[in-house]
């Protein structure tokens, strides 16, 4: 029995499917679009992918309202006299969102004008080159290209450590989204992602530890780099314990959290109040 017989009336037919829409999926849209192909492209949630959304874009966005914060903190040192300030970060998280949605729009224009779909739903192979998008609506398209691309991206790894995925841990896609300032910020993993966040929520005013499990901060990049970074950092009042392996967490983020680590042989256990997750990607 031909397993295509039940589908060909819903049929669509399309030059390119891509499977995914970050940005080498937009880009190839856009392009094989404007070429005069039939290009869909199936997302489940991000319109162009993590970098407008949730990554490259809305961190800067944020580091940068951080940056703003630590220039208050400092004024004196410029000559500017001010009776204190406080950081709204309801405000923080409303400008980045703005942001967001503006991109969301530029990015749907250039979908219109290439001709390329951009189709918001959950999809899945149920036949060589046939995708099946499930729609929020509750409607299923199904697509079948002459080519199709996978391109489905990564996700924050969270390890199998005991405690760990039960103490609901931020990734940078939540420690984007807080609405408060955490009073003691846990970062696992100490390459650019926690790095850039631990700063940016200590200029907001949080306590806050990074844990790394290598020798050095920034492992994966030049060692005077990471040492500058480090030195930095340390300035601003980060703890960073390096050579660090964590081993059990407890309690949840957002409330209280507990890790255990063990340093040099020595076990102690760090007491916050968010977890962040950097360690790597899946």
């Amino acid at each position: 029995m031909d397993p295509m017989a039940g589908l060909q009336e819903q049929m669509e037919e399309f030059d390119v499917v891509i499977l995914g829409g970050g940005t080498g999926s937009t880009l190839a849209a856009w392009t094989f679009a404007g070429e005069g192909k039939r290009v869909a492209v199936v997302e489940r949630k991000y319109i162009g992918g993590s970098c407008p959304n949730i990554a490259c874009l809305p961190s800067k966005n944020v580091i940068h309202s951080a940056k703003v914060a630590s220039y208050f903190q400092r004024a004196k040192e410029f000559g500017i006299a001010h009776d204190g300030f406080t950081i709204d970060m309801t405000g923080v998280r409303d400008r980045k969102r703005r942001m967001v949605s503006g991109l969301n729009e530029m990015y749907l224009e250039n979908y219109r004008k290439t001709g390329a779909e951009f189709i918001c739903g959950i999809g899945r192979f149920v036949a060589p080159r046939t995708i099946e998008a499930a729609l929020s609506d509750g409607s299923v398209r199904r697509l079948r290209g002459a080519n199709v691309i996978v391109s489905t991206g990564t996700r924050a790894a969270i390890e199998a450590i005991p405690g760990l995925a039960d103490a609901q841990p931020l990734t940078h896609i939540e420690a984007l989204e807080l609405d408060a300032v955490p009073r003691h910020l846990l970062v696992i993993g100490g390459g650019y992602v926690g790095v850039e966040l631990a700063q940016a929520m200590r200029r907001f005013g949080s306590k806050v530890s990074v844990i790394d499990r290598n020798e050095r901060l920034m492992s994966k990049e030049d060692e005077d780099v990471g040492q500058a970074v480090r030195e930095l950092l340390e300035d601003q009042g980060i703890e960073i314990l390096l050579n660090a392996r964590v081993r059990r967490v407890s309690g949840k983020t957002g409330s209280a959290v507990s890790v255990a680590i063990e340093q040099d042989g020595a076990e102690q256990i760090l007491e916050g109040s968010h977890l962040l997750v950097a360690a790597g990607r899946t």
